[in-house]
């Protein structure tokens, strides 16, 4: 199979849109105080994937991107003071999760990997709980939404960069089999992360 049919099965088997938290999200049935929980604990995610792009960003393209993962940690702070979040301590599963998205051990091709992963899922995501922010929960479009605004439209392009710098980089050498399980592992974080919020709440 096609390492891109690969890395698509994937994120399928991991799709967080199916995570009972995200279900709740979309059923509008979330309290304010689990969306705060969330708000904090995705905020240490949000600096490992900035982290994770900056450790790649060796082409002024690449160094874009990492500045513009940056830029999206004020996005996401406005979004947890929207719902009032507080900069709580990560979870057992978000730190794994932090571990995972911003591991310093793996090649440069495997974080391009990992990126993909998770930015290649984040329009459709974002989309789903920006319009339950609005429509389920009644906050207005602004601080609430900007971050998954953003997401809904950028990822779209990030994705596509991204996998352009890994057709570029990976060789007849490369392991395909390995570069399907970073991307397994760091879609799993994600999905672990949401099983600790959901056994905090």
């Amino acid at each position: 199979m096609e390492l891109w049919d690969r890395l698509d099965a994937a994120a399928e088997r991991f799709d967080v849109l199916r995570h009972p938290f995200y279900v709740r999200w979309s059923e509008g049935t979330l309290s304010r105080a689990e969306l705060g929980l969330y708000a904090g604990q995705y905020a240490h995610a949000v600096r490992a994937l900035a982290a994770a792009a900056r450790s790649v960003a060796g082409s002024p393209e690449a160094a874009a991107h990492a500045a513009e993962e940056e830029s999206h940690i004020e996005l996401w702070d406005e979004f947890a003071r929207a719902v009032g979040a507080d900069p709580d301590a990560p979870l057992p599963e978000t730190s794994d999760c932090v571990h995972a998205w911003a591991d310093p051990d793996r090649s440069k091709l495997a974080t391009l990997v990992a990126l993909y992963a998770i930015e290649s899922a984040q329009p459709a995501i974002s989309e789903v709980k920006r319009d339950g922010l609005v429509d389920l929960y009644g906050y207005s479009p602004g601080p609430a939404t900007a971050y998954f605004d953003v997401h809904a439209e950028r990822d779209v392009e990030h994705a596509r960069a991204g996998r352009t710098a890994i057709s570029e980089l990976r060789s007849d050498a490369s392991d395909d089999g390995a570069l399907v399980a970073e991307a397994e592992r760091v879609l799993a974080a994600n999905w672990r992360l949401l099983d600790g919020v959901e056994r905090a709440s």
